[in-house]
Formats: C-alpha cells, structure tokens, sequence
C-alpha cells in the first residue's frame, strides 16, 4: 500500500512538472510485477554464477595464498633459526680463535723471554769470565810490581844514598862493575 501511494505521489509531481504521461518507468505501479519477476532471476542468476564459479576460485586462491604465507613464515622461521645457530658458532669460532690466538701469544712470549733470560745469563757469564780474567790480569800486575819493590827500593836507596854520599859511590859503582 504504501508503494502504490508513493507511485501515485511521484505520478503526480512528474504530471505537475513536465505533464508527461507514463512518468519514471520503475515508480510505476503497472511495470511492478514484471520488475520484481526479473529482479529475482537476475538474482537468483547472480547467486548461482557467484555461489557456483566465482566464490570457489577466490576461496581457492585465499587458501593457496594462506598457504604459501604460511609456508613461508615456517621458512623464514627455520632460516632464522639457522641463522642464529650460525651467528652462535662462529662467536664460539671467533672465541676459540682469541683463545689460541691469545696461548700463541703466552707461547711465544714464554719462549722469548726464556731465549732472553739464557742470552742475558751468557752475556752475565761472559762479563764475570771478563771480569775475572781482569782481575787476575791486575792481581798478576800488583804481583809483579810488589816482587819489584824490593829491587827498585834499593837500587833507589842507593842512587840517593850516592847523591847524597857521592864519595861512597864510586867504590860501589866498581864493585857493581866488577862483580857485573
């Protein structure tokens, strides 16, 4: 009821308005039951091409793309995963690396500070044999000038005694010469 006044209203106003006879073709109340018959097959035609053929192939490619998301995400998991136990191993390789990086370094630092020590206990030794051999040098030398002081203190003694005496002197000189 109400659509046929609302027809019958909107007849009216097209009447008022251009004074055309039919008026807008779905407003009328003649063409009603032909448009609610097409209105239900194109329906109806629609749900079934919709329901049929259409609505399979998206829910299909949803599923399939559902799918390749999830597998990538389990992919991008395990190469995640990968690469942390990756990123793990190499610090462990780079830690054991420092670690006989660090016992080359004690090694070679041990053996250098021991060639030092036995070169520094050569050059220790050889400095004490220098030393020693020096001193026994210098010992020889006091040695030889204190069995000399004797002799040198005389022939000293005598030189000033003639000096001072130099009568005595020549006796002497003729005994020197004589006994030489």
């Amino acid at each position: 009821m109400a659509l046929q006044e609302a027809a019958q209203q909107a007849a009216g106003a097209a009447a008022e308005h251009g004074g055309e006879a039919g008026g807008f073709p779905p407003f009328d109340p003649a063409l009603f039951a032909s448009q609610l018959f097409w209105f239900a097959l194109s329906f109806i035609a629609l749900y079934v091409i919709m329901s049929r053929f259409v609505l399979p192939k998206v829910g299909a490619t949803l599923a399939a793309r559902a799918g390749t998301i999830e597998g990538d995400l389990d992919q991008a998991a395990q190469k995640s995963a990968q690469a942390e136990n990756a990123r793990a191993s190499m610090e462990k390789a780079v830690a054991k690396a420092r670690a006989d990086a660090r016992a080359m370094v004690d090694a070679a630092r041990a053996e250098v500070q021991a060639k030092l020590a036995a070169e520094q206990e050569a050059a220790e030794a050889r400095i004490a044999e220098r030393i020693n051999a020096a001193e026994a040098r210098v010992d020889a030398a006091k040695q030889k000038a204190l069995s000399e002081v004797p002799g040198l203190a005389s022939g000293l003694a005598q030189d000033i005694a003639d000096r001072i005496a130099p009568a005595n002197a020549a006796p002497r000189q003729r005994v020197a010469a004589g006994e030489a």
